[in-house]
């Protein structure tokens, strides 16, 4: 009686989700005509005053170097859940527990870095471009 019950719940649930999942794309169809170059997202961009100019080389090295601390934040946010799972799952052991917090240490440091790193650049180009 119980797995019965459990294969109808998960049925049931699996019914529903796709049930919302496969509304989606229809939902999405009437959205067809907002993006077509007369009117839509191309009117709107051209009255708040944003063109399609050309990129220059200081451009590209912002979009890069903003690329770059993304990549670095994600990589120091996973380094910290790593390190709060190693903690956590410890058990007791004090080796593995110094080890964790060693590197919470280490990673929020890195942190700190990257983000006054990026708020260096960030305005290092605001005021030079």
């Amino acid at each position: 009686m119980i797995k019965k019950l459990n294969l109808t719940k998960y049925l049931l649930s699996f019914i529903l989700i796709g049930g919302i999942l496969g509304a989606l794309p229809t939902l999405a169809l009437g959205l067809k005509d907002g993006f077509s170059s007369e009117s839509g997202l191309t009117n709107f961009a051209g009255q708040a005053g944003y063109t399609d100019a050309t990129k220059t080389p200081e451009d590209y090295i912002g979009m890069l170097l903003t690329g770059l601390f993304s990549i670095l934040g994600i990589i120091a946010i996973a380094l910290l859940i790593y390190s709060g799972f190693t903690w956590m799952t410890a058990r007791g052991n004090e080796a593995k527990v110094t080890k964790a917090k060693e590197n919470l240490v280490d990673v929020i440091i890195g942190l700190i870095f990257i983000i006054g790193s990026y708020a260096l650049t960030t305005f290092l180009l605001k005021i030079f471009l």
